[in-house]
C-alpha cells in the first residue's frame, strides 16, 4: 500500500500498526476482506478494501438456480419463480424486493417483466440471475380467434381470358393477403383474370392464423388435371426462427444422400410467387443450413422455401410462412416501441461443436389420416458448463393437431410447443413427450417434418440453439399427379388409360371363368333305399 500526506494507517484484521507505505505477508485460512483506514493530520480519513478468496473456502456467496415455472403466459395467469443460494446473507428480486435466501413465490405479472434476483457476501460483493417472463395481453374483443368465414370463386373452370370473382369474409382478422393479389381488405371481393391454372390462396392473421385455398382451372376448350408437384423431396424446408420487425433467420434440410455435395439458397417474398433470393452456397448431403433475411417490412407476410442444384437437378421444399413483427405506440409519450419476441433463439450450432445432445423421434416413418403420433424429445448436456435458461420448442406440421403433452404451453397461433426446463448442468438429460392426430396431409408434399429446438444460454452469456428434425412420408402420396403423369404417356388420354384397364380386368374375370368352368369335374349322384 502507499498513502500521500497521511499521519497515521490501519488495517483491518491486523492487531498490530502498520507503516503509513509498506507490505505485508498474511496468511488467510478463509476468505477475508482487508480494509485499510487512512488519517490525515487534518482529521481527514479515507479506506480502501481488497479481498482475498481462499480455495476451499465454504463461505463463498453463490446462486444455485433462479428459474420460473413457465415463462410464457397469458395476462391473468400465474407463474412460480423459484430460487436457491449458498453462503449468502441477503437476497432480493427486482420488482418484489428482499427474499428468504431459498424459497419461491407465486406472482401474477400484467406484462412482459425481466426478474432479477441478487445474492449479498459479506463483504458486500453480489451476484446477479435474471429470468424473462413474456405476457400475451387479452384484447378488447374477448380475445376472439381470428376466423375465414368463406372465400369462394363464381366458377373454377374457365377459359383463357375469361374473368373470376374472388369473394371472402373474415372475423376478428387483423390483416388478410392473397397470393398473386398481395394485402387485401379483411372482407371484399376482387376480379380476377388468370391466363393458366392459378392457386389461390388466402391467409388472414389475428389472434391466429388461418388459411383457405381455391384452384381455378385454364384452358381454352377442355379441362385438363394439372399435375400435382412433389416438394420436400430431396430438400426440406423447416420453419422460421428468430423473427423481428425487420428479418428472420429461415432454415432448410438436405435429406437426400444422392446430393454428396449441393448448392443450396432459399427464395421468398411477400406472395406465394415469391421473388427475391439469398446467394447460393454449396453444402454436403444429409446437412441443415439456415440463412438470416435482411430488410424485411414490419408486420408483413412473407413465403419462403428451401432450393437444392444437385446431381439429380433443382428440388425445392415446400412453401411456408412467417409475419415480421409489427410497432406499438405507447400512448404516454407517442414513441414508436419495439414488440418483444416471445423467445429469442439466437445462434444455431451444428455437430460436434454443439454442446447438446438433441433428438426428436416417432414410432412410424409413414403417416396417414387419422393416425396418431407419439412424438419423444430427448436432449442431454454433454458439455462440462453449465447452460442456464433452456427452452425446448417443437414445431407442429400443418394439418397435424396436437391433443396431448407431458409439459409445457402450446400456441396454435404459431403451432408451436413451448417447455421452460430446469439449468442443464453438465451430463443432465431430460425427455418430453407429445401426442397428436393428422387431420390432414397436402398432397404435393414428399416428406413432412417436425422440428424441435432446444434454446439456451451459454457461459459467456450468449444465446444459442440446437436443432433436431424428425421425417415422415405421407401414405398416399400424390395420386392424382401420378395418375395425370400416366395418363399422359403413350398418348392415350386420362379417360383412355381408364377405360383400357377395365377392358383388361375384364378379361381376366372371362377367362377365369371359362377355365374354371372346363375343369370342374362331373358330379355322380347316388340314391339310397332305406
Amino acid at each position: 500500500w502507499n498513502t500521500s500526506n497521511c499521519s497515521n494507517v490501519t488495517i483491518s484484521n491486523l492487531s498490530y500498526n502498520v507503516p503509513i507505505n509498506g507490505s505485508q505477508t498474511v496468511w488467510p485460512t478463509s476468505t477475508t476482506t482487508y480494509t485499510l483506514t487512512a488519517n490525515g493530520s487534518n482529521g481527514g480519513t479515507q479506506t480502501s478494501s481488497v479481498t482475498v478468496s481462499v480455495n476451499g473456502s465454504n463461505n463463498i456467496c453463490e446462486i444455485s438456480s433462479f428459474t420460473a415455472s413457465d415463462t410464457s403466459i397469458d395476462e391473468g395467469d400465474y407463474i412460480t419463480l423459484r430460487w436457491n443460494s449458498d453462503n449468502c446473507i441477503r437476497v432480493k428480486i427486482s420488482n418484489i424486493g428482499d427474499v428468504a435466501l431459498d424459497g419461491s413465490k407465486k406472482i401474477y405479472p400484467d406484462g412482459d417483466t425481466t426478474y432479477i434476483l441478487t445474492a449479498y457476501n459479506s463483504n458486500g460483493s453480489s451476484q446477479t440471475e435474471s429470468v424473462r417472463i413474456n405476457v400475451d395481453e387479452k384484447n378488447d374483443n374477448n380475445n376472439l380467434n381470428c376466423e375465414i368465414d368463406n372465400f369462394t370463386a363464381n366458377s373454377t373452370y374457365i377459359k383463357q381470358g375469361d374473368a373470376v370473382t374472388l369473394r371472402w369474409d373474415t372475423t376478428d382478422c387483423d390483416s388478410v393477403n392473397i397470393s398473386n393479389l398481395g394485402s387485401v381488405s379483411r372482407d371484399g371481393s376482387r376480379i380476377v383474370y388468370p391466363t393458366s391454372t392459378t392457386t389461390y390462396v388466402l391467409s388472414a392473421y389475428g389472434d391466429r392464423s388461418a388459411s383457405r385455398t381455391i384452384l381455378v382451372n385454364v384452358d381454352y376448350n377442355q379441362i385438363i388435371i394439372p399435375v400435382t408437384p412433389i416438394y420436400n423431396t430431396n430438400v426440406v424446408t423447416t420453419v422460421a426462427t428468430n423473427i423481428s420487425q425487420t428479418g428472420a433467420q429461415v432454415n432448410g434440410l438436405i435429406t437426400s444422400t444422392n446430393f454428396t455435395s449441393a448448392n443450396v439458397y432459399f427464395e421468398y417474398g411477400t406472395d406465394i410467387n415469391l421473388g427475391s433470393r439469398t446467394t447460393s452456397r454449396t453444402i454436403s448431403s444429409n446437412t441443415s443450413f439456415s440463412d438470416y433475411l435482411t430488410n424485411l417490412s414490419p408486420r408483413t407476410i412473407y413465403y419462403f422455401r428451401a432450393v437444392s442444384e444437385g446431381t439429380t437437378g433443382i428440388s425445392r421444399g415446400s412453401i411456408e410462412v412467417f409475419q415480421t413483427l409489427g410497432y406499438v405506440t405507447n400512448n404516454n409519450n407517442n414513441n414508436v416501441q419495439t414488440i418483444r419476441q416471445v423467445v429469442v433463439q439466437g445462434t444455431t450450432v451444428y455437430g460436434s461443436q454443439s454442446p447438446i445432445m438433441l433428438k426428436i423421434e416417432n414410432k412410424y416413418q409413414t403417416i396417414g389420416v387419422g393416425d396418431a403420433i407419439d412424438y419423444v424429445v430427448s436432449y442431454k448436456n454433454i458439455s462440462s458448463s453449465k447452460l442456464t435458461n433452456p427452452m425446448v420448442q417443437v414445431f407442429i406440421p400443418k394439418g397435424i393437431t396436437l391433443t396431448n403433452l407431458s409439459r409445457g404451453t402450446y400456441s396454435d397461433n404459431s403451432r408451436t410447443v413451448s417447455i421452460p426446463i430446469e439449468d442443464l448442468f453438465p451430463n443432465a438429460e431430460g425427455t418430453i413427450f407429445l401426442q397428436a392426430r393428422v387431420d390432414s396431409i397436402e398432397a404435393s408434399l414428399a416428406q413432412i417434418v417436425t422440428t424441435a429446438v432446444l434454446v439456451y444460454t451459454n457461459p459467456n452469456g450468449a444465446q444459442e440453439n440446437a436443432m433436431a428434425y424428425v421425417l415422415n412420408n405421407p401414405r398416399n402420396l400424390n395420386l392424382l399427379g401420378a395418375s395425370s403423369y400416366f395418363g399422359n404417356m403413350f398418348g392415350f388420354g386420362l379417360l383412355g388409360w381408364l377405360l383400357l384397364i377395365i377392358l383388361i380386368l375384364l378379361l381376366i374375370l372371362l377367362a377365369r371363368t371359362f377355365y374354371m368352368r372346363r375343369n370342374v369335374a362331373p358330379v355322380e349322384v347316388h340314391h339310397q333305399q332305406y
